[in-house]
């Protein structure tokens, strides 16, 4: 079988390792062509580019995959299957048509569940327990195809975006071989979607990331879960942004009327142990972690000491 690997962030990266020690028969990976990126703005291939060269694969970066110089060039490497994960474009009908099994996508979710560029993200920062797995065949419609496997996973207490998204790339490599030997068989079972009210993981703006204090102290700490580490959940303190990196929820102070007098951002103990800042639901979350403007990563007590904080101030 004839495969066109087609992905670009690194959650691809496991899935296009796993292809490759199974020995499939890979004329090209298709992935976005170099960016710009970090500080320095420095050109860099994608994870998925730097995996491919290593194993002396087909590498072909199109600006747009749907051009008829990049459609040409699919349909003269006859492809089976294109596999597809976290591309960065959408496919039009005519590639969609080209390879002769259909286009296979793995996405990370449980579909119809949190369809969109952004599916780890918003499930972490809306609370949910549970995510998944879902493998299905393309059509024209963004994640709305056929379901052919899904896997449910529990999302583990505390967990976050990196920790999750290492998971779930890890789990959809261990799943591949079981799924591609149905699709090389002939023996799967179509699933249409549930036509449900879903919510759509769209991509992050800023102001998502802006953390609102108002909000109760589960939500703060479900959005700083959900952007860990990029591209972060964010605060300001004396006019400086800082990022947040790391906190829990912690229990109501021993004097709680005094706390629900004041404003929630108001940070109201310092100590070895974090930052605890008061919620609109008169609980505290506690910053473990922050990242200063132009700094690094440092644990809350180094922050304390250098910025000399006090009870008393407010993250806004």
């Amino acid at each position: 079988m004839r495969i066109i690997f087609m992905g670009t962030s690194s959650f691809g990266v496991p899935i296009l390792k796993k292809l490759i020690d199974l020995r499939k028969d890979i004329v090209a990976v298709i992935t976005q062509p170099d960016r710009p990126c970090g500080r320095g703005k420095k050109t860099q291939p994608s994870p998925i580019k730097t995996v491919a060269l290593q194993s002396d694969l087909n590498v072909i970066q199109p600006e747009d995959i749907n051009d008829k110089k990049t459609i040409s060039e699919i349909r003269r490497l006859q492809p089976d299957l294109i596999i597809l994960v976290a591309y960065g474009q959408i496919l039009s009908s005519q590639v969609l048509k080209l390879p002769s099994k259909g286009c296979l996508n793995i996405h990370p979710s449980l579909l119809p569940k949190y369809k969109g560029p952004a599916p780890i993200n918003w499930t972490l920062i809306k609370g949910e327990e549970e995510t998944g797995i879902t493998f299905l065949f393309m059509n024209e419609k963004i994640d709305a195809g056929d379901v052919i496997f899904q896997k449910r996973i529990k999302i583990l207490p505390g967990e976050n975006f990196e920790e999750l998204h290492s998971r779930l790339a890890a789990q959809s490599a261990q799943l591949l071989p079981e799924v591609l030997f149905t699709v090389e068989k002939g023996e799967y079972k179509k699933i249409p979607q549930p036509k449900e009210k879903y919510f759509y993981a769209r991509k992050l703006c800023k102001e998502d990331c802006r953390i609102d204090w108002n909000q109760n102290s589960k939500e703060v700490v479900n959005l700083i879960r959900g952007l860990t580490f990029l591209p972060c959940a964010y605060t300001e303190y004396k006019g400086k942004r800082i990022k947040i990196v790391e906190a829990v929820r912690s229990e109501r102070l021993e004097e709680p009327k005094k706390a629900l007098r004041q404003q929630p951002g108001t940070i109201v103990e310092l100590s070895k142990n974090g930052i605890m800042v008061l919620a609109g639901d008169g609980n505290m979350v506690t910053i473990k972690k922050v990242i200063p403007a132009g700094s690094q990563e440092m644990d809350a007590s180094e922050f304390i000491n250098g910025y000399q904080m006090k009870t008393g101030d407010s993250f806004q």
